[in-house]
């Protein structure tokens, strides 16, 4: 299998996405807008969708879509705040809209192979776009993770401890934004709005402190996205999906693991 170069790469692509995804999909975990996830791989479609109808690069459009989105989900999450859910609704709403009007009007194999990804046929730019992400993920993680947590666990003490929360929320849109959009393209738009939440909810089945749930995040999705990527290889399966399917079993022994843990220890 790994005698082949493009298996090699894509390898490499699944590590590197193994990491940056819990990393990054962390902050909306904790944020409780897992949905938010689904919006912005949904707003990935409609960008791709815009790109290819009007000529522009498909991943560029789609990085903007999901920047813009994500900022229309936090402007309505701040503005309605007991129903934080609503903006996640109308984006996503939006999305699947304008994405299933302007399919009509572009080349279907291009179209699918953003739905479904093609983690084995990764062109040097992606990878390089992969990479140059995941040192940009880690940076941020490593750098600003006592800051950012803060923000999280409690934006008005943050402010109050003079951190600028609104920077550090928007950097974290930003890298989100930009993950789901390449990550939609290599694996699928359908399979990484999935991947940006599973692994934090494994991770959260052990009950440890916040370094040590994004440790075991990694841990799990790497393990999954490596296994899933062997598994549909040898069984001639869809990528994406036999790595969702995997990430899936691994959330089942992760809440067998708790459940026997508290009731029998």
């Amino acid at each position: 299998m790994l005698t082949y170069s493009f298996m090699q790469i894509a390898f490499v692509v699944a590590i590197l996405l193994g990491i940056s995804l819990p990393l990054i999909g962390s902050g909306i975990v904790y944020k409780r807008l897992s949905s938010s996830g689904d919006a912005l791989a949904h707003s990935s479609m409609a960008g791709v969708a815009i790109g290819l109808v009007s000529g522009l690069n498909p991943l560029l459009v789609s990085v903007i879509i999901c920047i813009v989105s994500f900022l229309i989900i936090e402007l309505l999450r701040k503005k309605f705040s007991k129903f934080s859910e609503i903006g996640v609704v109308v984006v996503l709403s939006t999305a699947i809209g304008i994405a299933g009007i302007l399919s009509n009007y572009a080349k279907a194999s291009n179209f699918d192979s953003y739905l479904f990804g093609s983690i084995i046929l990764i062109s040097t730019n992606e990878l390089i776009a992969t990479i140059a992400l995941t040192i940009l993920v880690l940076t941020f993680t490593l750098v600003f993770s006592r800051q950012f947590f803060a923000c999280l666990y409690s934006e008005d003490e943050a402010k109050t401890s003079g951190i600028k929360t609104n920077a550090y929320n928007f950097i974290h849109s930003l890298l989100l934004s930009i993950t789901i959009a390449v990550g939609a393209k290599i694996v699928g738009s359908l399979v990484v709005s999935s991947m940006v939440v599973l692994p934090t909810a494994i991770a959260l089945q052990f009950k440890k402190g916040y370094k040590t749930t994004l440790i075991i995040s990694v841990i799990a999705s790497v393990f999954a996205m490596l296994s899933g990527l062997t598994i549909s290889y040898y069984a001639d399966w869809a990528s994406g999906a036999t790595i969702i399917l995997v990430t899936i079993v691994i959330l089942i022994f992760a809440f067998l693991y708790r459940f026997i843990k508290e009731k029998f220890f």
